[in-house]
């Protein structure tokens, strides 16, 4: 009686938290409003006439300039080619739906897979252009090459997609090689999206952004996609994969995604993989292999998988993951951080930041994993295997994991950059783990390089395992240490001119790391350290203290009950 009771006090505790959670979610995800649906019309690449009904499909163009503000467009399977700047233009706050399959069956049958609705830009035009203070949503297509080039409105800018004006919602699309521009001389934006200009916000979601490009002969600014003047623009559970910010000719700014005096805007659960700031021959330094946010207040960069981007393949890059200039408030959460690269060429150039650079921004680093990420690939001196933390810049960092990151010269796990005492550098570290960021050589294999002058660092119940150093501090820098748990730092645990004061360290303790850098039974680690009383969860989520004190480290260790049924014998 007394298990059952309990198990429908569980279960309805269960139900109510999933429910406020969902309820939260909803809340905090800003939604674009459009209105109820009005008329309905249906278009063929090959349609007729002007009826625009299901059972006869006119051309697009004539569905489009016959619906007005909130009514809907279904196109049918096909590849659809255009005249003049764009395949399609859309000045109305309309839905565009791809991916009818032509039928008059009730309700329309849609599936974008199956009956692929593709605007081909021929490489001669951009494949979808939205203007006017409208809110369209464009869902269900497939928009492949697309050249701005030679528009008439902002060339060089949106090969795939252009929206100025608009907040527009683009949903379930596969945008692929478009590009934004081919000048020798003028810069590209926006190889695959470019949103300008959208007061009202904008949502990007659930997109396949494969294999765009904004400039391929000059400077280039977000392969992927391109988000100015865009507040509260939301970019979530989106694929953003093989995109190049300049291939030859320029320096290239954010492979991936590129964010620009978009204040409160959210990057949020998306793939962003295998993205290139720069790929060919330049004297330029290229940043921001993944993403990179300039001029932003309040970024949120939250549960997304920021894997093998490359800030430049063949000069000087930094930011392999991600890169933060003239940024403040910015969130960097939950992310992984793996594999990625600043500087790829193995005979020129120095890389800074594998993982994250940050330049005169202020930051929030908090429950990320940055693992197996390289500063530069090269012989020329690299700074930072995960992170470099530059010129006035202020961070906190809670309950990371940065381990087995690759530095050649200094700071395998982190490394900083001052401009002398007007242009500090100042953090405090919370509950973060550093193990075996010794992949490099030489000074590359400190955790933690305060590796020039007028750097500040605080470090609280912070657990450093596997380098030559833990804590390096140069003249003129100060790391304030308490309970920090060092192991197996083989030319010791702090070292260097600067000012290292040490309180309460665990020192000579193997922290019996598993191979996913969390702690097991019997670390030393565990409750090991002081309260703090403001950081209430560990790296996975779990609740902090779990027993008698707070554990040492990015991670919780958490002793789970296992009941088992007891057998009785007549």
């Amino acid at each position: 009686m007394y298990g059952s009771k309990w198990k429908r006090i569980v279960f309805s505790l269960a139900v109510a938290g999933l429910l406020s959670i969902g309820l939260c979610m909803l809340l905090n995800r800003r939604q674009i409003v459009q209105a109820d649906p009005g008329n309905v019309w249906f278009a063929k690449s090959d349609g007729t006439g002007s009826s625009c009904t299901q059972a006869q499909p006119c051309a697009p163009q004539i569905a489009l300039a016959q619906a007005s503000d909130d009514d809907t467009i279904y196109l049918a399977q096909g590849r659809y080619t255009g005249t003049g700047d764009a395949v399609i233009s859309v000045s109305k706050s309309i839905t565009l739906y791809g991916g009818w399959d032509g039928t008059t069956t009730a309700p329309p049958a849609r599936d974008p897979q199956a009956y692929p609705t593709t605007l081909d830009g021929e490489n001669k035009r951009r494949g979808l252009y939205i203007s006017g203070a409208v809110s369209p949503r464009i869902d269900g297509l497939t928009i492949t090459d697309g050249n701005a080039s030679h528009a008439s409105t902002d060339p060089g800018f949106g090969g795939g997609i252009y929206s100025s004006g608009a907040s527009p919602v683009i949903a379930n699309n596969v945008i692929e090689n478009n590009t934004a521009s081919t000048s020798t001389n003028k810069t590209g934006e926006g190889g695959g999206i470019y949103i300008a200009n959208a007061g009202n916000g904008a949502l990007i979601e659930g997109n396949q952004v494969l294999s765009n490009v904004a400039s391929s002969a000059y400077h280039g600014y977000g392969g992927g996609m391109y988000l100015l003047l865009a507040p509260s623009a939301q970019v979530a559970d989106n694929v953003v994969l093989q995109n190049t910010a300049s291939i030859t000719g320029g320096g290239g700014l954010g492979g991936g995604i590129y964010v620009s005096l978009s204040d409160g805007a959210t990057i949020t659960s998306n793939r962003i993989e295998h993205n290139v700031g720069q790929q060919g021959c330049s004297p330029f330094i290229s940043y921001g292999g993944g993403v990179y946010c300039y001029n932003t207040i309040g970024l949120t960069l939250s549960s997304n998988t920021i894997r093998h981007n490359t800030a430049s393949v063949s000069s000087s890059g930094n930011g392999g993951g991600i890169r933060i200039k003239f940024c403040d408030r910015v969130t960097v959460a939950g992310n992984t951080l793996q594999d990625n690269i600043g500087c790829a060429s193995t005979t020129t150039g120095s890389g800074r930041g594998g993982g994250l650079e940050t330049y005169r921004s202020d930051v929030t680093i908090s429950a990320n994993w940055v693992t197996g990420n390289t500063a530069g690939l090269g012989t020329s001196p690299s700074y930072g295997g995960g992170l470099y933390l530059s010129r006035d810049t202020s961070f906190t960092m809670t309950n990371n994991i940065v381990a087995a990151n690759h530095s050649n010269y200094q700071g395998g796990g982190m490394a900083f950059e001052t401009g002398g005492a007007s242009e500090p550098v100042s953090g405090i570290l919370v509950h973060n783990t550093f193990a075996a960021n010794d992949q490099g050589s030489g000074e590359g294999r400190i955790a933690i390089h305060l590796n020039t002058p007028y750097v500040t660092l605080v470090l609280t119940n912070n657990l450093i395992s596997g380098h030559t150093y833990g804590v390096y501090a140069t003249t003129n820098s100060t790391a304030t240490l308490d309970h920090t748990l060092f192991y197996a730092n083989s030319a010791g645990d702090t070292g260097g001119a600067g000012t290292i004061a040490n309180a309460n360290p665990v020192v000579g303790q193997d922290p019996l790391l598993n191979s996913e850098y969390h702690l097991q039974l019997g670390s030393p680690a565990s409750d090991a350290g002081i309260a703090i009383p403001w950081l209430r969860n560990d790296v996975d989520g779990d609740s902090r203290p779990f027993g008698a004190g707070y554990d040492i480290g990015a991670d919780e260790l958490y002793i789970r009950s296992m009941f088992l049924p007891v057998v009785l014998k007549k």
